[in-house]
């Protein structure tokens, strides 16, 4: 298999993968990935536009090849996670989650596919399980072939700490934009106000949810913040400083580097491996 990378930043230091964290993130057309140590320094960053295997063990050994290893029993990560899209997802409380009652969450709230797997991650932060719908195929070949994995889907990697510690200030809404989608989180109080995907295909429907949002959750304030990241650019960031008092970019978990390449790094569209 061709080896896939069309982008790529890494430094030559050298860390035992025991000691690193890989984070990978899928997209219609192709995907991303990061390694970091455990202290919050990166070493790399690869980017891979390609069509996509349609067998899911396929898409997996490309992942595995992109990384710089052939060999599947070389990825001894301490942590590793796969963000994945996912059309239906919910929160559930702890004190209220049922492990049974998983796809029940799912269809009272946002419906679900039967043939899809589902899946939950734990937030210590919100004390809160993220229930969310994957493909079954490609979690049980990332399963197998990576073990260990943890699986996120957007939402649950975009709501963390940071947001909601600079929310206690003022209400702050983020904007993620992928192909076709626009993802919200609106925070208020070091709390969390909503975690919704709206369909999106030009700049303008995403202003309008964006508006929609701040007026329905009353977050406009003078010092409301709407902090943007993804697939955004410079036209569109000038027009969201016409309807917005604050708009900044969001770049992820903060990260200490020696390479000097991470510098021209445009981070705010790698947030999903960086955060």
């Amino acid at each position: 298999m061709s080896h896939p990378v069309t982008t790529l930043i890494t430094t030559d230091k050298a860390v035992a993968n025991n000691q690193s964290r890989l984070s990978i993130c899928l997209r219609p057309n192709g995907f991303s990935f990061s390694v970091s140590t455990l202290n919050g320094e990166l070493l790399t960053v690869g980017d891979c536009q390609t069509e996509l295997p349609a067998v899911a063990t396929d898409l997996v050994r490309m992942v595995v090849t992109a990384i710089g290893s052939g060999d599947e029993t070389a990825l001894d990560y301490n942590q590793m996670q796969l963000v994945v899209s996912s059309p239906h997802f919910v929160w559930v409380p702890e004190h209220l989650f049922e492990p049974v009652r998983d796809r029940q969450y799912l269809e009272l709230v946002c419906g679900s596919e039967p043939s899809a797997n589902v899946c939950r991650i734990y937030s210590p932060l919100l004390k809160s399980f993220m229930v969310f719908e994957a493909d079954s195929d490609l979690v049980t070949a990332f399963k197998i072939l990576m073990p260990g994995i943890d699986i996120h889907c957007q939402h649950s990697v975009l709501v963390n700490d940071i947001l909601l510690g600079r929310s206690e200030s003022h209400p702050l809404m983020l904007l993620h934009v992928r192909e076709g989608v626009g993802d919200f989180e609106a925070f208020y109080n070091g709390n969390l106000l909503l975690s919704a995907s709206h369909p999106g295909t030009s700049d303008e429907d995403h202003l309008y949810q964006a508006i929609n949002i701040m007026k329905r959750l009353h977050l406009e304030t003078p010092d409301m913040e709407l902090a943007i990241c993804g697939q955004v650019d410079r036209n569109f960031y000038s027009r969201l400083q016409h309807f917005f008092p604050n708009v900044t970019l969001y770049t992820g978990r903060p990260f200490t580097f020696t390479n000097p390449e991470f510098q021209t790094l445009h981070t705010y569209r790698h947030t999903l491996i960086l955060s």
